[in-house]
């Protein structure tokens, strides 16, 4: 047997963490479940025997790594339940450790994405929306509607025209579904279709005090398209679709990119921090730029990147976003040191500001 530690998601580490012992099925196996502190944040682990998380292909151990997933999504779910306003962040399944101290390196190398991430996560939860039609109906309702569709002498050219047709209806539905959902929610995250009759696979980033809006939103598009299309509303759930931990990137490299990201110099201040954010927020946007197809991506790029970099901000000793004064270090040198463990992860203060500061 060779144990290491699994681990599950981070959370905040602050006074009001969950109880561990609350969740009495345990990790996999029924291991404890522990937490790990490194500043501001926490590792929730559990002992693990590795052997029963490799990859064989035979059917004892297909049945064995299915329960593990269910019990790493239990201890997911727990914690999103014990959360509450806090940041809950589920990392991808299967990542271990070898001890506690590997754990706290852990929280350390890839410190400010996690901080980052529970930042953008606080009091948010993952709802996932899939939609299905009848293609047949579909194109029934169709031909009933622009008869002249079918006409073509052509069948090759009767079959283009539908399909056009069926795809022009495909843009609609989900255009008018993705425009109700959204209003109600902060993000939102594509995933693959899953059968030929799929049309919709959406992940929605929702704050808790606003699940109620996005059911009343679910359940108002589903009314309204329930001759044509079935719904399949899936959630609450951990962000597990808005999470993307590069753990091969340190501190430095994800704050020297996002520092280029923003175009700052390496020393700067927040307000030109913000101002920097701001107008590049402004010429990538994709309401300025119709005819980009890539400013959509390139307006997220610049919001990652000024998550990353507000976290580093905050990381600092003594840092206000009001405290004018203040001139931030980019350099290799300032970054590193400030992410090296001090009394074996100790929780250091982080100053509390608004949402709406930015």
């Amino acid at each position: 047997m060779t144990e290491k530690y699994f681990i599950y998601a981070t959370i905040d580490n602050q006074p009001t963490m969950p109880n561990m012992a609350e969740f009495q099925a345990g990790g996999i196996n029924s291991a404890p479940l522990e937490i790990v502190c490194y500043r501001d944040i926490a590792a929730v682990v559990s002992i693990v025997d590795v052997n029963s998380l490799s990859g064989d292909l035979s059917t004892e151990h297909e049945e064995t790594h299915q329960a593990h997933l269910l019990k790493y999504q239990q201890v997911n779910e727990f914690l999103l339940k014990k959360t509450g306003s806090s940041g809950m962040l589920p990392l991808k399944f299967g990542f271990t450790a070898t001890s506690h101290q590997d754990v706290e390196k852990v929280l350390e190398q890839a410190y400010i994405q996690l901080r980052s991430y529970l930042d953008k996560l606080q009091g948010t939860m993952e709802l996932i929306i899939q939609v299905t039609w009848e293609l047949p109906k579909i194109l029934q309702e169709i031909i009933k509607d622009s008869p002249e569709l079918a006409s073509a002498a052509d069948p090759l050219q009767t079959g283009r025209l539908l399909f056009e047709a069926a795809e022009i209806k495909k843009r609609s539905f989900t255009a008018a579904i993705h425009k109700q959902l959204m209003s109600c929610s902060k993000e939102y995250s594509d995933a693959p279709l899953k059968t030929e009759a799929m049309i919709f696979n959406r992940s929605y980033l929702v704050e808790k005090d606003q699940e109620s809006l996005f059911d009343d939103a679910v359940d108002l598009v589903a009314t309204e398209f329930e001759e044509v299309l079935t719904f399949r509303y899936i959630g609450p759930l951990p962000a597990y679709s808005f999470v993307n931990i590069e753990l091969n990137q340190g501190n430095f490299a994800m704050v020297d990119k996002s520092r280029k990201t923003l175009q700052l110099p390496e020393q700067a201040s927040w307000d030109t921090i913000k101002s920097a954010y701001r107008q590049l927020i402004i010429a990538h946007h994709p309401d300025r730029n119709p005819d980009n197809p890539q400013a959509a991506e390139d307006t997220k790029a610049v919001v990652a990147a000024y998550d990353i970099v507000r976290a580093y901000c905050h990381s600092q000793p003594n840092f206000s976003e009001q405290d004018k004064s203040i001139e931030i270090s980019f350099t290799q040198e300032a970054v590193e040191k400030t992410f090296i463990i001090d009394d074996k992860g100790a929780l250091l203060a982080r100053t509390t500001t608004s949402k709406n500061s930015a």
